[in-house]
C-alpha cells in the first residue's frame, strides 16, 4: 500500500488514517469429509433449551434431560442465548454468506520514515549484541571443555 507523504502534501499529517478494505466472502462449502466450514450456518442439531454457550461450543439441554454439545466455526455469529428454547434445524448462528461480499474498516498509522530507519537500525543492533552473546557464550564453553571443567 503506498501511503501518502506528509513532506510533499501539506493536508496529510502523521497520525490514524482509515483505510477500507473489500473482498469476496465466497459460499458455503462443505470439506472431502462432509464436515462443514466456517463459511456455512450452523443450526440446532435437536430440540431442547440452550443450557451453556462457551465461546464456540453451545450445550443443548434435550427434552429428555440429556445434553448435546454443538461446536460451531469461526465466522458467523451466535443468535442464540443461554435459557433460550430451540427446535431442530433453528438456525443458531448468523448466516455469513449474506451479499458475498464483505467489508472491513481498519485504521493504519503513518509514521515518519525517519522513526522507521531508526527503529530498524535499534532493532539491527539489538540483533548484533544478542548474536555476539551467544557466540561468546559458545566460546567460553569451549573453552571450558578444553580445560576439564
Amino acid at each position: 500500500i503506498l501511503a501518502p507523504d506528509p513532506a510533499k502534501d501539506d493536508k496529510v499529517e502523521f497520525g490514524k488514517e482509515t483505510f477500507y478494505f473489500g473482498g469476496n466472502r465466497g459460499r458455503g462449502q462443505v470439506y472431502p469429509e462432509g464436515n462443514k466450514s466456517n463459511n456455512n450456518q450452523f443450526f440446532a442439531e435437536a430440540d431442547g433449551t440452550i443450557k451453556a454457550i462457551d465461546g464456540l461450543k453451545v450445550t443443548i439441554q434435550k427434552k429428555d434431560g440429556t445434553t448435546l454439545e454443538q461446536t460451531v466455526l469461526p465466522g458467523a455469529d451466535l443468535v442464540v442465548t443461554v435459557g433460550e428454547e430451540v427446535r431442530k434445524d433453528e438456525p443458531i448462528t448468523t448466516n455469513p454468506n449474506v451479499g458475498g461480499f464483505g467489508q472491513a474498516e481498519k485504521e493504519v498509522i503513518l509514521q515518519d520514515m525517519n522513526r522507521v530507519y531508526a527503529f530498524c537500525a535499534l532493532s539491527f543492533s539489538i540483533f548484533l549484541s544478542q548474536l555476539s552473546f551467544v557466540l561468546k557464550k559458545k566460546q567460553f564453553e569451549k573453552v571450558q571443555l578444553a580445560e576439564g571443567f
